[in-house]
């Protein structure tokens, strides 16, 4: 049986401060830098996200590949001045019942567009391909 079997709805509401936001395609000419409320600056499928958004969507891009398709994954983007980490709501429904998991990753000094969370997967990820015993 497919991982993603009876699943009806994913949905991913990603969070970050503005900076992280800062000179993402997706915004075109606004700046959401110096706003004073959370705004919301991206509603759609994963894979509009990941266009608009290349360099802050790999959450909804890879959330959409292991789940129902990056057409039917649901995607919120929010740049929000009064938090200070990468925020990631996922929500999904299906046969099984729902599901909901937030993530608060701390952003990456060098990028805060992403998280070191991101990096250690990454690493992760390359070890993986090194071992034997694999949890």
């Amino acid at each position: 049986m497919p991982r993603k079997d009876g699943i009806s709805k994913v949905h991913l509401r990603t969070t970050k401060p503005p900076s992280s936001w800062d000179g993402a395609e997706g915004l075109g000419d606004n700046k959401v830098i110096n706003i004073k409320k959370p705004k919301v600056i991206f509603e759609g499928n994963a894979k509009n996200a990941a266009l608009a958004f290349p360099k802050n969507a790999n959450v909804a891009a890879a959330l959409a590949i292991v789940g129902i398709g990056v057409e039917k994954t649901t995607v919120e983007l929010i740049a929000d001045p009064e938090i200070d980490i990468n925020k990631h709501e996922v929500e999904v429904e299906g046969k099984f019942g729902s599901l909901k998991v937030i993530v608060g990753a701390i952003p990456s000094k060098e990028n805060p567009k992403t998280s070191h969370l991101a990096a250690l997967s990454i690493i992760r990820q390359l070890e993986k391909l090194t071992e034997n015993f694999i949890i």
